[in-house]
């Protein structure tokens, strides 16, 4: 490994992958270094049955990397793994829907190298006060009749959230992240049922429950840059869905595509250094899965790490002072990420293939940022093939700020409440589950959408006071809904490597 490659990429997660099939696309010698045993990197997907032939201490240590921790187990994770109770399931680590069934960014990018993966589409439901409302999507659908009569009371259109940003300059839209949801809706006038659906749904774009925090613009950008062209197109619009045989697959087919056009994926390999001497990067020091350490050289260095651990790499001293502050006081945001497995199925089926959510699972009180909101969905409803045969797979997620999340008090008290809000909704749930596992990710997004965070005011993708240093993943310079931004930082940071625009930013 001491040839000389075009650009080093320091991590195969979607980002990684993202820059790398595109330079690979354009003829750039690229090599991806990861230091699990798959590509993924926080969107990676697990069988359950490897966590019943590895053991429990090996599914801790692989949430460990991914800044999760098992927060509970029901019944005890020894006790699952040692009745294979996992078997035959596939479980993405976190909650990972992808934004608009992969017409997004995703889309982009595989319709740009030429490949295909599958992704089973879904939309979205409101559970509110203990009754259920199927919302619609942006261009189609029916409004549920109780929000239709909503909306004629407050005389606005459902829609108008969205729709009375189109036609905003860049300029504009830029303005808008720093516009909090809460005040933007306000403006807007709507009522309470009204207000509910919009912020779920700005909690469901930008994993924060409090909406005086989430980013407007983001949200409106997001409708505008990738939805309105999807209706456009002609091709279905969904809010979401879920890659068949788990995220994992659409990582393993862009990692394949990428050596396919001539680049090379190494994995088990820990990057220690990025390499640098007059304020350039020469490449960077790993050890390999031996115990060796290597040295592979190149004038490009894309990381992948979370922006805010750059400087475990390479020295602050290499970067202005005001980069090294900004990027030190970024802040992400965490979600609990439960999975139930069921033998039974007592969500009504209008239910069951929807991403249901609701503003309240637990009330913020004196414990809590904001009410902590959860979305959840029968996710082998979608895609039968993450369950075995006669059994069915719960997923949700309850964002949690990083501070509460590191908080094990406060992470049992929503534990707790999961189980007892889906008996309420669904009388009988209890009785259905053969397994419950929790984990908790205090990164579930890097940088959180805030009104101080949100898309232009990521940091950017090509490093400032070292050349040759460029970044991407959810903590740099990208736009869209949770992997889909990810997956857009790629595509900028490939741009800004190759020196053009491609298109498909």
């Amino acid at each position: 490994m001491d040839d000389r490659y075009d650009v080093v990429i320091i991590g195969a997660g979607i980002g990684g992958l993202a820059a790398a099939g595109v330079l690979s696309k354009e003829g750039r010698k690229v090599l991806v270094l990861d230091r699990e045993d798959r590509p993924g990197g926080r969107a990676l997907s697990i069988e359950g049955s490897e966590v019943s032939e590895r053991g429990s201490d090996w599914y801790r240590d692989v949430l460990g990397r991914h800044y999760c921790y098992l927060a509970d187990s029901r019944p005890d994770i020894e006790s699952v793994v040692s009745e294979r109770l996992l078997d035959g399931y596939t479980l993405d680590l976190g909650y990972h829907g992808v934004g608009c069934a992969g017409l997004g960014y995703f889309g982009r990018l595989t319709e740009y190298l030429g490949i295909e993966v599958e992704v089973n589409p879904c939309d979205t439901g409101l559970y509110y006060a203990g009754e259920f409302y199927r919302e619609p999507t942006l261009g189609k659908g029916k409004l549920d009749d109780r929000i239709y009569e909503a909306c004629k009371r407050t005389g606005i259109k459902y829609w108008s959230f969205i729709t009375s940003a189109f036609g905003k300059t860049p300029q504009e839209l830029a303005e808008l992240e720093q516009v909090s949801l809460y005040d933007y809706c306000k403006d807007l006038g709507v009522d309470d049922l009204i207000w509910q659906s919009y912020r779920c749904l700005g909690t469901l774009f930008t994993t924060i429950n409090n909406p005086h925090d989430i980013s407007a613009g983001e949200i409106i950008r997001f409708a505008t840059n990738i939805m309105m062209p999807i209706i456009a197109s002609g091709k279905p619009l969904h809010v979401g869905g879920f890659a068949v045989g788990g995220i994992g697959n659409w990582s393993a087919a862009v990692a394949a595509e990428v050596e396919r056009l001539g680049g090379d994926i190494e994995l088990g390999v820990e990057v220690k250094r990025v390499v640098t001497a007059g304020g350039e990067v020469e490449g960077v020091e790993m050890v390999m899965p031996t115990g060796e350490t290597a040295r592979v050289a190149a004038h490009a260095v894309v990381s992948t790490v979370p922006i805010q651990e750059t400087f475990e790499l390479v020295p602050a001293e290499d970067f202005p002072a005001e980069f090294v502050s900004r990027v030190r006081s970024l802040y992400g945001y965490g979600s609990l990420a439960p999975y139930f497995g069921l033998n039974e199925l007592p969500i009504p089926e209008e239910q069951a293939e929807l991403l249901v959510k609701t503003p309240v699972v637990v009330e913020a009180g004196d414990d809590y940022d904001y009410d902590v909101y959860m979305c959840w969905n029968v996710q082998s409803a979608i895609d039968p093939s993450c369950a075995p045969p006669g059994k069915h797979l719960v997923t949700a997620y309850l964002p949690l700020t990083e501070e509460e999340s590191h908080d094990r008090r406060k992470v049992a008290k929503v534990v707790e409440a999961v189980p007892e809000f889906l008996e309420r909704a669904y009388p009988g749930f209890s009785e259905c589950v053969d397994w419950a596992l929790y984990p908790m990710c205090w990164k579930l997004e890097g940088v959180a959408k805030s009104i101080s965070q949100a898309g232009t005011l990521k940091p950017e993708v090509e490093a400032p006071g070292l050349a040759g240093l460029y970044f991407a993943g959810d903590t740099a310079r990208g736009f869209g809904v949770a992997m889909d931004c990810a997956c857009s930082s790629g595509i900028n940071c490939a741009a800004a490597i190759l020196g053009r625009t491609l298109g498909i930013e």
